[in-house]
């Protein structure tokens, strides 16, 4: 009985786990370019069940022992793109990112919600510069244009081309706040960012199926805890007809 009390226990901090995955997807439903977050279960290891008859044990099955967390990732496919016709607005391909700077050491992005400085600086809301292919500033004049491989002109002229990035293993990016994130990994020059300028991504969250997905977990958790409220019973009717029998 107090192995139910730690199986159906183990299920309810599971369920606690999505709910905070979830919250924060559907919290950030109208970030631009946030990427989902999808909770994955697995199971504890299975028991294997006998019962000795004489010198032979018969195999009855296997027993679970609860759930937990597996693991919390990322789902980076794109979002739709909306036009804004703000020169400072710039949109990626999939799995294609822009780099800032940050006082951390450079951080990565698809938000492409910039903004021009008095200075002509082009960074993010926040303040982080945006970085070019040799990792110095970008400055710009109103008017500026950046074509689809990232190279930005002023006048008609280039003066700095994009860093725009991709990476060997996608899956290793770390979201580090704000919109960025940050990884040990390898990464490379986007062969083809397909840059659009004047368009933003938007989040890849789906609203409505997030809070079916909410409600399904709140759910399972009012039904282990019921659980938990029966095996807790159960227990103190054992308890009592032992001590009964004392």
């Amino acid at each position: 009985m107090v192995k139910g009390i730690y199986s159906a226990a183990s299920g309810m901090m599971l369920q606690l786990a999505k709910q905070d995955v979830v919250a924060n997807n559907i919290a950030n439903s109208n970030t631009n370019s946030f990427k989902r977050q999808l909770a994955v279960s697995s199971a504890y290891p299975v028991m294997q069940i006998s019962r000795l008859e004489g010198n032979r044990a018969e195999a009855l099955g296997i027993l679970g022992s609860g759930a937990l967390l597996g693991g919390i990732y990322t789902d980076f496919s794109s979002g739709s793109m909306i036009q804004t016709g703000n020169e400072a607005d710039l949109a990626l391909a999939a799995e294609v990112f822009f780099v800032v700077e940050t006082p951390q050491g450079e951080r990565f992005t698809r938000n492409g919600s910039f903004k021009v400085n008095f200075d002509g600086l082009l960074s993010t809301n926040q303040g982080y510069p945006l970085l070019d292919e040799n990792g110095d500033y970008i400055y710009v004049e109103p008017g500026f244009a950046v074509d689809r491989q990232g190279n930005v002109a002023v006048d008609g002229i280039t003066v700095h081309k994009l860093q725009l990035v991709t990476f060997d293993e996608i899956g290793d990016l770390v979201k580090d706040g704000e919109n960025l994130y940050t990884t040990d990994g390898n990464y490379k020059e986007a062969a083809d960012p397909q840059l659009m300028q004047g368009f933003l991504e938007q989040s890849n969250v789906k609203a409505v199926e997030e809070m079916v997905t909410l409600l399904e977990a709140v759910r399972v958790y009012e039904m282990l805890q019921k659980v938990v409220q029966a095996e807790d019973e159960l227990t103190q009717v054992a308890i009592d007809k032992v001590g009964a029998l004392g």
